[in-house]
């Protein structure tokens, strides 16, 4: 039996070895690697080649849109699927138009993640019957040509955005991700901007509308 080869990404390592021990129960399917987050799992897929990999996207270092963006244009090939917990327009949209074949949310059912592996695997789109109804919505506006100002943040952008809603200092954040705390203050100010936020108490708010921190 061809065994079909999966590489994971999250940032949580007991959902990653619990979705590990899930998806080893089954004969067909093999997982060939792990990677915490989206900067760290470029070389690794690239590398190992998977039949499919699962992405999340709320992740340190480099969000799953921008790390599929880099692999897609890396590899058009790969196959990718989305397992994540957000199910707003402004995510799967996004997502899909990068080129992923599927997306599928983690409070689904699990043989509904496998059934999405095989499906993607034998070359075959798969979407989450939940969030159906984002895709339906987005494609029912055709002349909707509105932009998410969070589609034009960085990566680095980004990740200061989920460390501040998560209530880190500058000096905290510039620790963990290695850089000097002017350049924490430089991508704050810039991520403030381009969303139009004032302060800390709008930047919370918006965070938990995006659902990027609950």
């Amino acid at each position: 039996m061809n065994k079909i080869r999966v590489f994971l990404v999250d940032d949580h390592n007991m959902f990653r070895a619990g979705v590990r021990a899930l998806l080893e129960s089954y004969p067909d399917i093999q997982i060939i690697g792990e990677a915490c987050d989206g900067n760290e799992s470029i070389e690794m897929i690239l590398k190992a080649n998977p039949d499919v990999a699962i992405m999340d996207i709320s992740m340190p270092k480099m969000d799953g849109l921008t790390a599929t963006r880099l692999l897609k244009e890396a590899n058009p090939n790969l196959k990718l699927l989305f397992l994540t917990q957000h199910e707003n327009k402004e995510y799967i949209v996004p997502a899909l138009k990068l080129g992923a074949e599927g997306y599928i949310l983690k409070r689904a059912a699990s043989d509904e993640l496998v059934h999405a592996i095989r499906k993607i695997a034998q070359g075959n789109k798969y979407l989450d019957a939940a969030v159906t109804s984002a895709v339906l919505d987005a494609m029912s506006n055709p002349f909707d040509n509105s932009k998410d100002a969070y589609e034009d943040l960085t990566g680095k952008e980004k990740e200061v955005l989920l460390n501040i809603a998560k209530g880190k200092t500058n000096k905290e954040i510039g620790e963990s991700m290695h850089i000097s705390i002017k350049t924490v203050e430089h991508h704050r100010a810039n991520m403030m901007r381009k969303l139009g936020l004032k302060n800390l108490v709008e930047l919370t708010r918006y965070a938990i509308k995006k659902g990027i921190i609950e």
